[in-house]
């Protein structure tokens, strides 16, 4: 073998092994605790590394990160939030359930010209996020039973 080529070939083999980490990748699906539906854009985050990804339409995440000892943090709007210490040294498949986290806020009232604010709302409690999208928070029986019998209905016609 050539000197040249020799040396060229130890230098490659040398960086590959102390520039490489041996990573390993986590997947899984979140869930509804109580209706056992999955939920799509979880987030799933790894604080040490500042890393993470979100469910997708299936509520499926993936993701490789380099073995070792993490707190994965698990979160999702009206949700409460799973915070794990892991510790990944082989490819896993975790999932997680995430019960429904009912918190009710205090009455806001605005005094002040209402009509001036020119705000176009729709009247279905709906949270809208930082990319304007709008997801439909859950609707309990209890405080919103217009809505409640609404998607009732709906649901006995479509299943």
């Amino acid at each position: 073998m050539n000197p040249s080529k020799y040396i060229t070939f130890l230098f490659l083999l040398v960086a590959q092994i102390f520039f490489s980490q041996e990573k390993v990748t986590i997947n899984g699906t979140v869930y509804d605790n109580n209706s056992n539906e999955t939920l799509i854009g979880v987030s799933v985050y790894f604080p040490e590394l500042k890393t993470g990804t979100t469910t997708n339409e299936y509520g499926f995440y993936s993701i490789t990160v380099p073995k070792g000892n993490y707190k994965i943090q698990v979160s999702y709007l009206g949700f409460k939030s799973i915070i794990e210490n892991l510790n990944l040294t082989v490819n896993v498949t975790k999932n997680f359930k995430l019960e429904e986290e009912t918190e009710s806020l205090d009455e806001i009232i605005i005094e002040s010209d209402i009509e001036k604010l020119n705000i176009k709302r729709s009247s279905i409690p709906a949270i809208t996020h930082v990319d304007y999208s709008a997801r439909i928070q859950t609707v309990h029986k209890d405080t919103n039973s217009r809505y409640y019998d609404l998607i009732s209905e709906f649901k006995k016609y479509t299943n």
